[in-house]
C-alpha cells in the first residue's frame, strides 16, 4: 500500500512540474495576429507529438523558461501546437480548424518544428529538429531578432 502512494505522490509531482513549463496552448491565431501586428513582434510556434522526447525536451529547457522570461514576453508571442490533435482552434484567418489541419497546412512532418510567422501567418524563419542541443537557445534566439528585424523591415516597406 505505502508502495502505491508513492508510486501515485511521484507521478502527480512530475506531472505537476510539468504543468509549470506548459507552453501557452494555441487558441486563436487571429486575435494573435492583431497583437503581432501592434507590438511589432512575430509569432513562435512550436509544432509537436506527445511521444518526441526532444519535443518535451525543448519545452522543458528552452520555450517555457524562455515564456517566462520578461524579456522574451515583450519581443514573442509564443504558442504550442499539438501536432496530434484535433482540438479545434481558430487560423489566422479566424476559421476553426484543428490543431492536425493546421499543421498540415504548414507542412509539418518532422518534430519538434519551430516557426516563426508574421501577423498573416507567414513564415519568417524555420527551426526543425534539434541539431545541437546545448546551442538551441541561441539558435533561437537568433531566429526571433531576424524575425523580429523581417518584420520592422515589412513595416517600412508599407509606410
Amino acid at each position: 500500500m505505502f508502495k502505491k502512494i508513492l508510486i501515485l505522490i511521484i507521478i502527480k509531482s512530475n506531472t505537476l512540474m510539468a504543468e509549470g513549463l506548459l507552453l501557452p496552448p494555441a487558441e486563436d491565431f487571429f486575435m494573435d495576429s492583431q497583437k503581432s501586428m501592434r507590438n511589432i513582434t512575430p509569432i513562435l510556434i512550436m509544432f509537436s507529438v506527445p511521444e518526441c522526447g526532444y519535443c518535451k525536451k525543448i519545452k522543458e529547457e528552452v520555450l517555457g523558461p524562455m515564456a517566462k522570461i520578461e524579456e522574451y514576453k515583450d519581443k514573442i508571442i509564443i504558442r504550442h501546437v499539438d501536432s496530434s490533435s484535433n482540438r479545434e482552434i481558430n487560423n489566422f484567418f479566424n476559421d476553426k480548424v484543428s490543431e492536425n489541419d493546421f499543421s498540415f497546412s504548414y507542412a509539418i512532418d518532422l518534430f519538434p518544428t519551430i516557426i516563426l510567422v508574421d501577423n498573416y501567418g507567414v513564415i519568417l524563419d524555420k527551426m526543425i529538429g534539434v541539431i545541437i542541443e546545448d546551442y538551441y537557445w541561441m539558435y533561437l534566439d537568433e531566429a526571433i531578432n531576424n524575425s523580429t528585424n523581417k518584420l520592422k523591415q515589412q513595416l517600412a516597406a508599407n509606410l
